[in-house]
């Protein structure tokens, strides 16, 4: 007879495994512990978040604002950043059923999602003067991130439980093993709030929908965001719509780069400033740092702390000084 949670380890490394199967066998080892905060998360997992304030970050996605041009077909349509936070951070409400499905049916290399509120396109094109159809493309790697970002909790909730004595022989724990889980706090490995960031108010304002993305504008201040468009970002668009490369650049590197520090922390929260710089480091590519040094030398060092949260400024700066000014 084996050992529940051991299974439960094999089933979150093996690829052939579904998440949805996954995190149906989770939800067993959580119910028969009664450990609740896990409970609720698989919970959300299986039947899709229905408030916004619970949705954890990496169901979050970047899109790209694109335009119809007659004769070339979609391009991208750069905005001011405060725009672009505001329409093309998407939040991914849907069951993980749903999820799996749009990777399953999204076979081709370069597949991507489609979504666009219409009440969001007819505000863009109320205040911008982007006269062709418009959408939000999203690439299907970053759903399949949501997949791995889940398998990956699963995977360190079980590995915790083993490090705590917790195996569960056959579909049955102990008395011991479940005092054992009570006195444990399993919060911290999982990411069931999108915490306090600068990201936070813009994405949580504006929202896209479609078949794909559920994106609610009833609870959006539309009518400020259309006063501040305006007021100041309409001249703004009307003398230039589009961000320099330079800052678009910065703006993907920051990206890049505080997601890697997200990921890292995952399994390493306690990791110095050194260490998540040093692993920044390992998984970029010698191309990837030469734009960022590209795009620094054509602004400055200090440009960088516009795109990255509060709680990756330090780190990310260090990075990029590395890159910048290597010793």
């Amino acid at each position: 007879m084996g050992f529940l949670v051991l299974e439960l380890q094999s089933d979150a490394l093996n690829p052939a495994i579904s998440v949805l199967v996954l995190l149906r066998k989770a939800l067993v080892v959580a119910i028969k512990l009664n450990i609740q905060e896990f409970q609720h998360w698989v919970e959300k997992e299986l039947n899709g978040y229905l408030k916004k304030s619970d949705i954890p970050q990496y169901r979050f996605m970047w899109g790209d604002l694109e335009a119809l041009i007659p004769y070339h077909g979609w391009r991208q349509v750069e905005v001011p950043l405060q725009l672009h936070e505001l329409i093309c951070k998407t939040p991914v409400r849907q069951p993980i059923s749903q999820i799996e499905a749009l990777v399953e049916t999204a076979k081709a290399p370069k597949s991507s999602l489609i979504t666009m509120a219409p009440e969001l396109e007819e505000l863009l094109k109320e205040y911008y003067p982007i006269p062709y159809e418009i959408r939000i493309h999203i690439d299907v790697s970053q759903v399949k991130g949501v997949l791995e970002a889940v398998r990956d909790v699963v995977l360190n909730w079980s590995l915790k439980l083993e490090k705590d004595g917790i195996l569960g022989e056959g579909m049955s724990f102990s008395q011991e093993e479940k005092q054992i889980a009570a006195k444990n706090d399993y919060n911290s490995l999982i990411q069931v709030t999108i915490g306090q960031s600068q990201m936070q108010k813009s994405s949580s304002e504006s929202q896209a929908s479609s078949e794909t993305f559920e994106n609610d504008l009833r609870g959006a201040n539309v009518g400020n965001f259309a006063n501040q468009v305006s007021d100041n970002a309409r001249q703004q668009a009307n003398q230039h719509i589009h961000l320099s490369e330079p800052k678009k650049t910065l703006a993907e590197v920051a990206n890049e780069i505080q997601q890697l520090i997200q990921q890292f922390e995952k399994t390493n929260p306690n990791a110095t400033e050194a260490e998540k710089v040093a692993y920044v480091n390992d998984e970029t590519t010698p191309s990837f740092k030469r734009r960022a040094v590209g795009a620094l030398q054509a602004g400055s060092e200090a440009a960088i702390e516009e795109f990255l949260d509060n709680p990756y400024i330090n780190v990310g700066k260090a990075v990029l000084k590395g890159w910048f000014k290597p010793e």
